[in-house]
């Protein structure tokens, strides 16, 4: 245990610098998958993300010591912003998203999922539902894309048994694994006081599809965390394929075999 650390995730350490504390899936983890996240796209990138201080490692526990961003979230200024500020905003994270899939694509041989230096992980993605949002660790894109194929079947079965409307083709692996954020909603984008927008919340990042990106923000603007003081905002979710790319029919596909997600 960290011995006098509160017990919630983020608190401040000084005016400039805050911890955060992340717990791994696996115990017997080496390495912080966020805190790996955080660096590549710090050195890899230009996109704003919060620079790493110092990791702090004890029994599967990491504690990521970070600078603070001084500004506001997304979905508190959502609101307040004037259609071509919220354009702009629209225009960088599309610059953000090319930059993520440009830079930082998986070689062949790499495992989809976060960035691990000692064994691949397992993966977490809305696309795998909040009935079991952990899945694998996968060895090969392969192995990721027969484990959705599996789950597509499952969903034609139970199609043709309720009458429902089945998945048609299968998983979408014709692109790259590339570095997906995967929880780009409003409350981890910052409008920095320095004017830039700065993404936080790495926790879920790691190689995917590039279609997983668009489907996560849709899946989380679907979400009541989503909701921006009250109220749900259509042109954030027109922007979304804009930003992401226009992936509606794999996440049309998604859509109709995420019911089977209930086997195991």
């Amino acid at each position: 245990m960290f011995p006098d650390i509160p017990e919630y995730q983020i608190f401040k350490l000084t005016p400039n610098t805050v911890a955060k504390r992340t717990w791994e899936m696996d115990e017997d983890a080496v390495d912080s998958i966020e805190a790996n996240a955080l660096k590549i796209v710090f050195e890899k990138t230009t996109i704003p993300v919060p620079r790493l201080r110092r990791v702090v490692h004890n029994n599967g526990r990491f504690l990521l010591v970070m600078d603070f961003v001084k500004g506001k979230t997304l979905a508190e200024v959502w609101s307040s912003l004037s259609l071509w500020r919220k354009l702009h905003v629209a225009f960088t994270l599309r610059g953000y998203i090319r930059q993520l899939r440009r830079r930082l694509r998986a070689f062949p041989t790499d495992p989809p999922g976060p960035i691990s230096y000692a064994k691949p992980q397992e993966c977490i993605s809305p696309l795998f539902t909040q009935i079991q949002p952990y899945r694998g660790p996968f060895a090969s894109y392969a192995d990721l894309s027969t484990f959705f194929n599996d789950r597509c079947q499952m969903a034609c079965r139970d199609a043709e048994k309720c009458g429902g409307r089945a998945p048609v083709g299968s998983f979408d692996n014709s692109e790259p694994l590339v570095f997906t954020h995967q929880d780009l909603n409003p409350r981890n984008i910052i409008l920095g006081d320095d004017g830039r927008l700065w993404i936080v919340d790495w926790a879920w990042a790691g190689f995917y599809p590039p279609w997983f990106e668009h489907s996560s923000m849709l899946i989380q603007e679907e979400n009541e965390v989503l909701v921006m003081h009250g109220s749900k905002h259509a042109l954030w979710r027109a922007l979304i394929p804009f930003i992401c790319g226009p992936y509606f029919r794999q996440h049309e596909w998604w859509g109709r075999m995420a019911s089977s997600f209930g086997y195991k």
